[in-house]
Parts: C-alpha cells; structure tokens; sequence
C-alpha cells in the first residue's frame, strides 16, 4: 500500500488532482486498486465521492454548534480533533483489502493539516506495518509567476518536508492550462537551472524586497532544495499520466511506461 497526502495552499487544485488522479488510475491501469479519503471537515461540495470521509465522523458545522466558535476557530478544533478517529480511519481502509493507492485529500488550509500536531501524528499513524506514505506537493502555478512568489511557495514546500520528515515528496506545478507556453517555460527553468532564478530575481525584484529574496533563493540552492517540478493541469487531465507514473518509480514499481 503506498499513502500519497496530497497537499498544497487553498486553491492550489488538490481536490480536482484528487479526483483527476483516481480517475485515470481507475481507466487505464484497473489492476491497481485506488481509494480516496477526504480529510477536509469544512469542505462543502467534493468533485468525486471519497471512499473514506473524515466529516462521517466530524464537521466543522457541528464543532460550531457544540462549542459556539466562529468559522477559524471551529475549523481548528475540528482539525486537532481528527486524531480521535484514526482507528476508525484505519479499520475502513482495511475494510478495502488492502489498496495499492490511497489518495488523502487533506484540508483545503494546509497550515492546519502541515503545521499543528495533528497532522504528523495522523500521517504517522497510518503509516502501520510496512504501508509506504509520501507527499504530493501543489505549486500554484498563479503564485509561482514571479521569482518572489516562486521562493514564496519553495518556503511552503520545504517546510512540509521539514514536517513530514523522511517521506518522498513529489512537486508538482498545478494548473499549468492557466500560463502561456513562455510562462510555463519560464517557471520550470528557475528550478532546473539555478542561475536562471538569481537572473530573473536580480532583475525582476528591487530593494530590501530583492535582497532577501537573492539570500533566500541561495540558501534554496545551497541545501538542494530546488528539484524537479512536474507541470500538470488536473482540469484537462494533461500530465496526470506522468504524475502516475512517477508514483510508481517511488513506489519501485516497473510496470509505468511513464518513467
């Protein structure tokens, strides 16, 4: 069994990638079984219908109804709270004789599920025996235009790998439809080429602003955290095929002919 938290800022396309690749698993290679779990108390209207739901067991509306918080607040409580249900969580995944993909659609605001307790700790606990557990990391594509805001979202990404140490972390540049071929090009070249960012950010960026971006953008290189950025658009499922594909080079699968 190999766990795949699908992770990413709000509106960074989890959900739609979610789906996209549940769909094409389930089409073109039915000898791999895949289920989805949706870990988001809050969210209203689901593209897809999870095999496993976290608001069976709790919803935000209910946290604000029993405790009286606002909107931010039960939305945190109800986060930290999904930890009383990982038995229950783990007992419906066996329930599926043990599938080869699971897909976790985490909550929509990442800093809930990356940055407080509980998310580890549910990632630690379903990874029992010998499941393997990795992260697909959402890069908006809209956030990512700019050299600032492609260091912005490379804080993001390294941080979720601080969180969830050890576990491979696959990138991806989401909604790759939105940007003109010269834009599309141009964000994958800041991370295959390390001189083609600190180009970019010497004249794209000015002031205080462009030297804390340079020190940034250094220390990135420095530790090697730029890597491969795969550009996917879940939409029109156009690079879902090698998102797959590199899953099962992680999972040291040789069936894909996708790597």
């Amino acid at each position: 069994m190999y766990i795949n938290y699908i992770i990413g800022p709000a509106g960074s396309g989890k959900t739609t990638l979610t789906k996209a690749l549940q769909d094409y698993i389930s089409t073109y290679n039915q000898e791999i079984s895949v289920i989805t779990i949706n870990l988001d108390p809050a969210v209203q209207n689901l593209p897809y219908k999870p095999d496993i739901d976290i608001q069976d067991y709790i919803t935000v509306n209910e946290v604000i109804q029993e405790t009286g918080l606002g909107p931010n607040g039960a939305m945190i409580a109800a986060t930290d709270r999904m930890v009383d249900y990982i038995e229950d969580l783990k007992y419906e995944i066996n329930q599926y004789n043990d599938p080869e993909i699971v897909l976790i659609d985490t909550p929509g605001q990442m800093e809930l599920f990356s940055f407080r307790n509980s998310g580890p700790m549910i990632a630690n606990a379903l990874g029992f025996g010998s499941i393997q557990r990795g992260i697909i990391f959402c890069y908006d594509s809209l956030l990512c235009g700019t050299p600032n805001g492609m260091i912005s979202t490379l804080l993001l990404a390294a941080s979720v790998q601080f969180r969830f140490a050890n576990l491979p972390q696959l990138n991806l540049l989401t909604k790759k439809d939105l940007l003109s071929m010269e834009k599309l090009e141009r964000i994958l070249s800041w991370m295959e080429n390390d001189l083609t960012l600190m180009d970019a950010i010497e004249s794209l960026e000015h002031g205080v602003l462009r030297e804390y971006t340079v020190s940034l953008a250094r220390a990135f290189i420095e530790f090697g955290a730029t890597s491969e950025l795969l550009p996917v658009s879940a939409k029109y499922n156009e690079g879902v095929d090698q998102v797959y594909g590199k899953l099962q080079q992680i999972m040291n699968d040789d069936t894909s002919p996708y790597y």
